[in-house]
């Protein structure tokens, strides 16, 4: 059990990027895709997806990490903006996000093990409900 919260925290980047993408659009299906896929091939479809999402987001600046100072720490955390009514709101994702090499190794270690994947996509939710909870506060 030990090695399996070690590589959730390896893959924390993949995660944030998940969550991010699911904040920004308020759709679940990317995530869900990669909780209930069966293979690698469903995976990578739902990670190419999530890569053309995120590099839209960019490009509208939508998202931004930024880093945070706390308790002499620093930490990075991705700012969501969602336009709500012509208003807009803004959320925070605790991590970072992913670059090309943490998404290789994602699916080289998911086409291993698909449960990898279900256990990210785990993770990326929680990081959902605690940028929304945060929000809201």
């Amino acid at each position: 059990m030990h090695g399996k919260s070690i590589e959730l925290l390896k893959h924390k980047g993949i995660a944030t990027s998940l969550a991010v993408v699911c904040v920004a659009s308020k759709s679940y299906s990317i995530i869900d895709r990669v909780a209930n896929a069966l293979s690698i091939d469903s995976i990578s479809r739902a990670m190419y997806e999530n890569a053309r999402i995120l590099e839209n987001l960019i490009r509208q600046e939508k998202i931004s990490e930024e880093k945070v100072k706390k308790d002499e720490k620093e930490f990075t955390k991705v700012k969501v903006i969602v336009e709500k009514g012509g208003a807009k709101e803004e959320y925070f994702v605790d991590g970072y996000l992913a670059n090309n090499e943490h998404v290789r190794s994602f699916l080289e270690e998911a086409s291993r093990d698909v449960g990898l994947a279900r256990s990210v996509a785990s993770y990326a939710m929680s990081m959902v409900a605690s940028a929304v909870s945060k929000s809201s506060a």
